[in-house]
């Protein structure tokens, strides 16, 4: 206690707190929350909090955006569209997830009647799932919103173009609507396992046991390797169904015809470069759909272990 007079707390000049005096001093109170401070909180009960720790290098000050700024509460805060702010849904991962929706849309239209567009757009759309993701740590505009939007994506994505080589291969019908089921049921349970079990994403580690999984979720470039060799066959076998709009796409090479004899109708015919790309996928296609399988069973044996724990 300080003796004295009793003086109360206010701001200085620069707008900096400064406590009370006298016998009577009221505690300092926080400050208002700022604009610039990531919206952290549980999206089930609707709270909200602020971690200021997430404030990193990442976070561009007022001083050196000034035309960003705009005053809020008294203060100057940083308001800019390529920093955190409270309209989740213009973040620009997210604007991107909308840009491939409407690519992936645009793709399953032009299926049937114009296939290099389709390729075109249905390329474009994997780009996008490339770069959402990296704007979202560029600009620290992580969402769940965003990763939700991100995961539903990518599972409509791929089931349309399974449906889609359904229909121009009927006899690999059954089995693409096997991949189909597969790779739904794979993601969603894992992803509700990972939330019963008080993870973010279904990209927490904690939840995998098999090593195959752990190395997948661990490492992006094996990780992408797998998903860009899964799209890579799905998109060679669509190029090969329309052998008369690719006419041309073709590598002249002895040996690539010794190899794929087996597809080609004479001796020196060409080898399509949609069959070239089917082989190089070939390895991590496999992978990919094993991962799947052993995650769905784990996602289903993690269920298990969480009634039991509530039993």
């Amino acid at each position: 206690r300080t003796s004295g007079p009793w003086r109360p707390g206010g701001r200085d000049r620069k707008g900096r707190f400064f406590p009370g005096k006298g016998r009577d001093r009221r505690p300092r109170r926080r400050p208002p929350m700022s604009m610039e401070e990531p919206l952290m909180g549980n999206p089930a009960t609707g709270t909200l909090q602020t971690d200021r720790s997430d404030l990193g290098t990442s976070q561009t000050s007022a001083n050196s955006y000034p035309h960003k700024t705009a005053m809020v509460g008294g203060r100057t805060n940083t308001m800019g569209f390529f920093q955190r702010h409270r309209n989740i849904a213009l973040y620009v991962p997210n604007i991107v997830g909308y840009l491939r929706v409407v690519c992936s849309a645009a793709a399953v239209a032009l299926a049937f009647t114009r296939p290099k567009a389709m390729l075109a757009f249905y390329f474009v759309s994997f780009v996008f799932d490339e770069l959402d993701g990296r704007f979202a740590r560029l600009f620290s505009q992580q969402s769940t919103f965003g990763a939700v939007l991100d995961m539903v994506t990518d599972r409509l994505s791929t089931a349309a173009l399974l449906c889609i080589l359904g229909v121009l291969y009927p006899g690999m019908a059954q089995f693409c609507i096997l991949l189909q089921a597969l790779d739904i049921a794979s993601h969603w349970c894992h992803m509700y396992a990972s939330l019963v079990s008080g993870g973010t994403s279904h990209k927490e580690l904690s939840n995998h046991h098999n090593w195959l999984v752990r190395s997948y979720y661990a490492n992006r470039i094996f990780m992408g390797t797998c998903c860009v060799s899964c799209e890579l066959m799905y998109l060679s076998l669509y190029g090969l169904a329309w052998p008369d709009q690719f006419e041309g796409w073709a590598i002249s090479s002895g040996w690539l015809r010794r190899f794929f004899s087996f597809y080609l109708k004479q001796q020196n015919e060409e080898v399509p470069v949609f069959m070239l790309f089917a082989a190089i996928a070939v390895p991590g296609f496999i992978i990919k759909n094993v991962i799947n399988v052993i995650q769905l069973y784990q996602s289903m044996m993690g269920l298990c272990r969480h009634d039991l724990k509530n039993m």
